[in-house]
């Protein structure tokens, strides 16, 4: 009798499980997630605090740019699958800072991005604070996110974090500019002479010199800076607009009394500059795209190789990317050996036309898949809809070159079928399969996702420096080649225009069935019930039961007076 209570003591174990595994569900629930609700602002102001001593007096961690940091997150952060504690692991915090730097000022911050991998095999987002912080801040981060995942205040400190680093960055290459111009930092300087350091600030910007490079070589730069930089006049006219910008919005300011100007509000100046750089310059990644559109072949995305070289040989600066290294950046399209082509907005949107500026960040061209997922996520506020709601959306949904409201087609509306039987019946928002479908439902906008592994997107120089040949073709022999024998001579772009673009192509829509998400997404039952259903637990505590009563049964009626009291089939039915 003795031996069989920790047996039935186990059973009864089992079946309090079901209490507490609902009060751990997905989504919270419980005391445990009031105690950590209650504690999210204590456990945020403590870092805060912490992270505030640790930068220094001037840092950029402001209540007002963790405010504007938040209001640019929320719709990001709602959208994506939670942990128990209402926080993002790794992965998700990953692609969200990625995001947001793109959307907030079109930097591609060096670390973030999974280079052709699987977000979720990449490192953690903290390793982008090496060696550029107190070795115990980013010890601080990586025990809050190993801990417990980064909430939306969290994540808007590590973000805060980074622009104060990117400030950083900016004010040292800003005293090397001052060194050039042998002009002491304590000096005031006239506005025009703010703008001779600011020119110089940016070609070692623009060109990624470093602090290494000796003064007659920044010098030597600066003096052929319109021959490596066609659009260095338009820049020019860009910063000095940013000068007067500034100098308006500080007028009464210490730092720019009497028309004269200090160090720190030269630095204000260029810190400006790098906020609005990116969206200026993506003007020169919108003339790109026309050019292109003017070669596509209709309606696809697409750009025959033959008219893309064509493109570079009849005077375009543009256009030279050898053929493997535009597979490596995941912006060939050749599953028709006979009709290669590149994809339009996966060319325009790879490192070969990002702007190398920074050790900790690169300016690229603004990704437009973003503004359209974003709408999305902000609409939707969930980490998946059903279908009918995303054709309701798409449907309604323009973009630069798609017009709306529309209809979509039946072989889109296939395919979003073939999305949601992979994801229990709903469409994972931020999954390869559905940026897949966002392609063909915007092909000029939205990059195709390649399977992880598959590609490798890089700089130019990094494809040197790793293949040890050029990236681009240097000479026109080279891509008359594929302009003569890439594609089928007998039909010219005019002929392709009057025929059906998938069809000309000779191929369906680029299409394969592999899923891969940001985030494992639960079903919407999952979500609904917060975690396990009650029913779902009860069923796997029954069948724990039931196998350990069909194992301990005769040794628990053994242990009573030696000898079965109930027949086999009077067991109790229920644990």
């Amino acid at each position: 009798m003795t031996k069989s209570f920790p047996i039935l003591f186990g059973i009864v174990a089992l079946a309090g499980l079901v209490e507490v595994a609902q009060a751990s569900a997905f989504r919270g629930g419980g005391p445990r997630a009031h105690l950590d609700h209650m504690s999210v602002a204590a456990l945020s102001s403590s870092m805060l605090d912490e992270l505030m001593s640790a930068l220094g007096g001037g840092n950029r961690v402001t209540a007002q740019r963790l405010e504007a940091i938040e209001e640019t997150l929320r719709p990001i952060f709602k959208s994506l699958p939670k942990n128990t504690y209402g926080n993002l692991e790794h992965a998700a915090v990953r692609y969200v800072l990625h995001r947001l730097f793109v959307v907030r000022h079109g930097m591609y911050v060096k670390g973030l991005e999974p280079g052709g991998e699987a977000w979720n095999e990449t490192a953690s987002p903290t390793e982008v604070l090496d060696d550029k912080v107190p070795a115990y801040v980013q010890t601080m981060f990586e025990h809050r996110l190993n801990g417990r995942g980064l909430g939306m205040r969290d994540i808007s400190i590590l973000a805060a974090t980074l622009e104060h680093l990117i400030h950083d960055e900016a004010v040292n290459r800003l005293k090397v500019a001052y060194a050039v111009q042998s002009i002491s930092v304590d000096s005031q300087l006239s506005k025009e002479k703010v703008e001779e350091v600011i020119d110089t600030y940016m070609v070692l910007f623009l060109l990624g010199i470093n602090e290494s490079s000796t003064i007659d070589d920044i010098m030597a730069e600066q003096d052929e800076i319109l021959e490596t930089y066609p659009q260095w006049p338009e820049n020019q006219q860009f910063t000095h607009e940013v000068r007067k910008a500034v100098a308006i919005a500080n007028k009464g300011s210490a730092d720019f009394a009497n028309n004269m100007y200090t160090f720190n509000a030269t630095a204000q100046v260029v810190e400006e500059i790098g906020e609005r750089f990116g969206r200026w310059q993506d003007s020169e990644c919108r003339d790109l795209k026309s050019v292109l559109m003017k070669l596509e072949v209709p309606g696809t995305g697409r750009v025959l190789l033959k008219d893309f070289y064509g493109g570079a040989l009849d005077g375009s600066w543009q256009f030279t990317e050898s053929v493997a290294y535009l597979k490596e950046l995941g912006a060939l399209d050749d599953r028709d050996p006979d009709r290669k082509s590149v994809i339009l907005a996966n060319y325009v949107n790879s490192p070969s036309n990002c702007l190398s500026s920074s050790s900790i960040y690169s300016v690229c061209c603004f990704n437009e898949c973003e503004a359209l997922l974003g709408h999305l996520e902000r609409e939707i506020g969930e980490p998946d809809a059903s279908g009918e709601r995303i054709l309701e959306l798409v449907a309604a949904l323009p973009s630069s070159t798609v017009q709306a409201p529309r209809s979509i087609s039946s072989e889109l509306r296939s395919l979003l079928g073939e999305v949601a039987v992979q994801n229990h019946g709903r469409i994972a928002l931020h999954g390869r399969l559905f940026g897949q479908w966002m392609h063909h439902a915007y092909p000029r906008e939205c990059p195709y996702p390649h399977k992880a592994g598959t590609t490798r997107p890089m700089t130019a120089d990094e494809w040197v420096d790793e293949n040890g040949e050029d990236a681009l073709y240097s000479s026109d022999d080279e891509m008359e080649y594929h302009v003569t024998y890439g594609a089928d001579d007998n039909m010219t772009l005019s002929e392709l225009e009057n025929a059906n673009g998938t069809a000309a192509l000779g191929k369906s829509l680029m299409w394969t069935a592999e899923e891969e998400l940001v985030v494992s997404t639960p079903s919407a039952s999952e979500r609904n019930n917060s975690g396990w259903s009650r029913g779902a637990m009860l069923a796997i505590v029954a069948s724990l039961c039931i196998g350990i009563l069909r194992t301990v049964w005769p040794a628990m009626v053994g242990a009573l007076n030696g000898k079965d009291i109930l027949p086999m089939t009077q067991k109790p039915k229920y644990c």
